[in-house]
């Protein structure tokens, strides 16, 4: 453990010396608030002591080279796939913020004290609510994935996750169109949502059943080109009503699922409660390689990079009074 990952040092310097670089778009990062309960930090990792609150310092900046005068944001924390309350400067399980051109903004995430083992922290930010939920379930995610080692950490430094093998239903022998992630109403179809329209109109005290497809995953590393294709891919799927975490699945807030390499995309069906009238924003995130630290992830740029992305998918639904 003690040489698990190469050591960074990172100070506000560092901070301010990015910021130059980037001259639209968003910046953001994160780093421990103090030195308090932090014995290690590497890359988007760092070692801590079990059983006492750690702060970390999300960090925004929005240049002035951009178009829009402003960027809104609402934004929320994953503990182990779980939505956090409280840990943001406001109460709830998100905040919205607003940065102006040019303005940079910094405050405090708090991580409530944890077990010893390997904690996947993830944070995520949609700009521009008002353009959701568009035709393709598009969403723009912004944000940051963060692992903390709570000491005595296991060996291997893994958390411990029971992962169910989705079956293929696409196949990439077949050269089927692989997919990241997509949300479709088809129960044996591949259509996207409910293009052309936005929203789905439904009936009050009515249960919705759609599906998410996704397929396996890999990184392309063309710096080591002798790196043998991965067998498997892991991830963990997540379901937000309102960006308000619900259950994925019958008692399962979240859903690890294992796919094999020639899994093009593979069909996981979800049930959502019947719904209040009104309009409704369901949003489903893939998150990848759970339970591992980002230092190994990212690795070595001469070898294996292993999957380490979030991807989300947005989709409107339209829920209609009874007749």
């Amino acid at each position: 453990m003690d040489s698990l990952c190469k050591d960074v040092y990172l100070s506000e310097k560092d901070w301010e010396r990015e910021k130059p670089n980037v001259t639209y778009g968003l910046l953001e990062g994160v780093t421990p608030y103090t030195s308090k309960n932090i014995h290690k930090v590497a890359n988007n990792t760092a070692w801590v002591n079990a059983n006492e609150e750690i702060l970390l310092r999300w960090q925004l900046w929005y240049p002035a080279g951009n178009e829009r005068p402003s960027i809104n944001l609402r934004i929320f924390v994953l503990l182990d796939g779980r939505q956090l309350d409280h840990a943001l400067p406001k109460p709830g399980l998100y905040n919205d913020i607003v940065l102006e051109r040019g303005e940079d903004k910094s405050f405090a995430v708090a991580i409530p004290p944890l077990e010893p083992g390997i904690h996947d922290i993830v944070a995520i930010g949609i700009p521009y609510l008002e353009e959701y939920p568009n035709e393709y379930g598009i969403v723009v995610l912004t944000g940051w994935r963060f692992t903390l080692i709570a000491e005595p950490a296991p060996t291997p430094p893994f958390r411990n996750i029971d992962f169910t093998t989705l079956p293929a239903e696409g196949s990439n022998k077949h050269n089927d169109p692989a997919m990241a992630l997509e949300l479709t109403l088809k129960k044996d179809g591949i259509d996207v949502w409910n293009w052309p329209h936005p929203w789905l109109d439904i009936r009050a005290n009515t249960p919705l059943t759609f599906y998410a497809l996704g397929g396996h995953q890999d990184v392309t590393n063309l710096d080591a080109p002798a790196v043998e294709p991965l067998k498997s891919s892991f991830s963990a799927f997540l379901l937000f009503v309102d960006y308000q975490q619900v259950e994925i699945a019958p008692n399962q807030t979240v859903l690890y699922a294992k796919m094999d390499s020639d899994t093009a995309y593979a069909r996981l069906p979800i049930t959502i409660k019947p719904l209040p009238p009104g309009k409704h924003h369901i949003l489903v995130l893939r998150i990848d390689t759970p339970g591992v630290p980002m230092c190994i992830l990212r690795g070595d740029t001469r070898s294996r990079i292993l999957p380490n992305s979030v991807h989300g998918k947005l989709v409107g639904v339209n829920v209609l009074p009874e007749k």
